[in-house]
Order: C-alpha cells, then sequence, then structure tokens
C-alpha cells in the first residue's frame, strides 16, 4: 500500500509498504477514505517528535471498516467511522475519568516509536488497536470531509473552550486562526459570550474566522493588547486561549487578558522553555490552565452531535484536496501557510 512516510527532517515520502494486518484480537483495520496534514505533522517533520527514517505519518483520518478481530464487538466491515488521534486502552484509571489523553498505555497514530509504533493515517489503510474504543461511527449521510477532524482538531477545539472556563457575557481572545484556533473560535460560541476575538498576522485565515462568526483582529497591523483593550473598556479578555503552541502566543494570552481572568494553553508544546515572572501572575490572580492532549474520547461525541447540528462548521477549513500521492506538495502548502487546510484522498 502507499503511505506517508518520515525520511528525513524536513522530509517526507510516499513509499510502497506492506498491507497492515490485524496483530491483536481487539484490532480493526480501516480503508482510509481521507486524512488530513495537521499542524502536529509539521512538529514531526521538522524534529520536535523523534522520528525514524520510514516511520509511517498522519494521526487525522476517516474511512470504512474493512475486517476486525474476534474481541471486536461495536463495528463491523462497511462501517464508516472517525479514528482518534490518540490510541488508549479505555480501561485504565484515567481513561475511566474522561482523562484518555493521560491514558497509562497512550499511543499515537504516525508518531514512530514515542507514538507506540504505530501506522500513520495518511495511508491507504491503517490498523486501529482497542478499535471498540478508538473508532466513532458517522452518522448516516454526513459527509466525509465534515466527519474527518472530529477524530483530533475539532474535538479538541470543543474540549479547549470547554475547560476554559467561559461564562455567558465574557469576551474570549482566541491567539491563533489557524485550524484548532478555527474551531475553537467556533466552539467558544456555544458558551454565550459576548464576544470571540481571533488574533492572528494573516489575513485568509482571519477572513475564515470572521465567516464563522468571530471578530478578526490583525495583529501584524494593531498592537495585540490595544486592540482587545478596545473592545474591553481597558480591562483586557476574560478568557485568553493560546491555540497555537508557540512563545509569543502564550506571551501574547498573558498580555491580552485581564486581571483575574483565565489564560488556557490547548496549542501543542515539547520542548520549549519560557522564563515566567510570577510574582506578575500572582498579583494579577491570573488561572492557566494547561490542556494536554485532549481527551478525545470524552468529547468526541459531542463533537460530532456539533457537526450534525451545524453549530460548528468545518467546511470553510478546507482550502485544498490532493491524492495521496501529492502528500509533499500538501505538506508545503501548508508549511508556506499557502493553504488552511490539506486534505489526502488514497
Amino acid at each position: 500500500m502507499k503511505a506517508v512516510v518520515f525520511e528525513d527532517v524536513g522530509k517526507i515520502r510516499v513509499d510502497d509498504l506492506p498491507e497492515p494486518t490485524l496483530e491483536e484480537p481487539d484490532d480493526a483495520l480501516v480503508q482510509i477514505s481521507i486524512a488530513g496534514i495537521c499542524g502536529s505533522d509539521l512538529h514531526m517533520l521538522h524534529g520536535k517528535t523523534p522520528l525514524l527514517e520510514g516511520d509511517q505519518i498522519g494521526h487525522e483520518g476517516i474511512g470504512v471498516v474493512r475486517e476486525v478481530g474476534p474481541a471486536v464487538t461495536r463495528f463491523h466491515p462497511g462501517d464508516r467511522v472517525v479514528i482518534s488521534f490518540d490510541i488508549v486502552d479505555g480501561d485504565c484509571w484515567f481513561c475511566q475519568r474522561g482523562q484518555s489523553g493521560l491514558c497509562e498505555n497512550f499511543r499515537n497514530l504516525g508518531a514512530g516509536i514515542f507514538g507506540g509504533n504505530l501506522g500513520g493515517a495518511q495511508a491507504e489503510a491503517v490498523r486501529v488497536p482497542v478499535a471498540d474504543v478508538n473508532l466513532l461511527k458517522i452518522p448516516e449521510g454526513m459527509e466525509d470531509e465534515r466527519a474527518l477532524f472530529v477524530g483530533d482538531i475539532l474535538t479538541t477545539g470543543l474540549y479547549a473552550a470547554g475547560i476554559a472556563g467561559i461564562q455567558p457575557g465574557d469576551t474570549v481572545a482566541v491567539i491563533g486562526a489557524g485550524p484548532v484556533g478555527f474551531f475553537t473560535a467556533q466552539a467558544a460560541r456555544l458558551h454565550d459570550p459576548a464576544e470571540v476575538l481571533v488574533l492572528d498576522m494573516q489575513a485568509d485565515r482571519l477572513e475564515l474566522a470572521e465567516k464563522v462568526g468571530a471578530t478578526p483582529v490583525n495583529v501584524k497591523e494593531r498592537n495585540a493588547q490595544t486592540a482587545v483593550g478596545d473592545r474591553t473598556e481597558g480591562r483586557g479578555a476574560d478568557v485568553a486561549i493560546d491555540a497555537v503552541g508557540h512563545l509569543s502566543a502564550f506571551e501574547s494570552a498573558l498580555e491580552v487578558v485581564r486581571r483575574g481572568g483565565t489564560v488556557c494553553v490547548v496549542g501543542q508544546y515539547t520542548t520549549e522553555s519560557i522564563e515566567l515572572q510570577l510574582g506578575l501572575v500572582y498579583t494579577r490572580a491570573l488561572k492557566i490552565v494547561l490542556s494536554g492532549l485532549c481527551p478525545i474520547h470524552a468529547w468526541w461525541e459531542r463533537a460530532m452531535q456539533a457537526v450534525e447540528d451545524g453549530t460548528i462548521d468545518p467546511a470553510p477549513l478546507i482550502s485544498h484536496r490532493l491524492p495521496l500521492d501529492e502528500a509533499v506538495k500538501g505538506y508545503q502548502l501548508f508549511e508556506n501557510r499557502e493553504a488552511t487546510k490539506v486534505v489526502l484522498r488514497p
């Protein structure tokens, strides 16, 4: 089968690999219909998560169940499913308490040795362990592209807004209008805030945020703190959400949040470090919430329902649709910010 693999830092290729097979009784094989290129894939591409040459990559995928092991009870060949990016056991102390992102047996599709050496979703097929836990059926009649992001970034945005403590009438500032920011802004609006501001430097991404009801703030043209202050009588945002995972975004969130407000960090960090003035955080009485990896399994049914009833719309995000063979081009477009989201079709 064809699959996207890591070649070297900054390089991927499409390779011919053996077809995946069932390895455990609770496995399922899923024939991939479409897969997404995620910002986390770019982190891996550039060495933030170490990969070996030939490791498969990609963790956003949906498809059709092709085969299941004898222990799988909830799914059958022919079922259309979305795959969770994080592969968990569903039984450990953390999973049982809705914290599957902290699973004691956590694995990650397409993340090499640190992800449990599982295959990637940017392929013609993928093996999904503990299928009864890590697959979710797609509602009848829902298009593939609307369901795709429920396994990762759409649910992550819903989760971020859910843990940020947004109250009716709040002003929310989302730092970053990329894919996670796009969904976080939509999810924040479900909590009845007075306004959701989205801060970014890229005009086309801000236009997408505006299409889904957010107020765009181009921080290339305006100082972020001043712009947010102008919308809040000088106080700052009640809630600021870092949806990027870059130190400048975290610093911006600290700058635009009001005294007594909440900074929620959902953007992914790995080895970065920052010098934090604890006295400043203390005297401003800030609450800092670090999301960790999204516990997809505790939130994705709500996310799928939000897509089905139209309260969250993923459609405007996809800018490019390419065959799997053109994955290298897709990565280039996404990395150069010429694409808001690229989907690959085997």
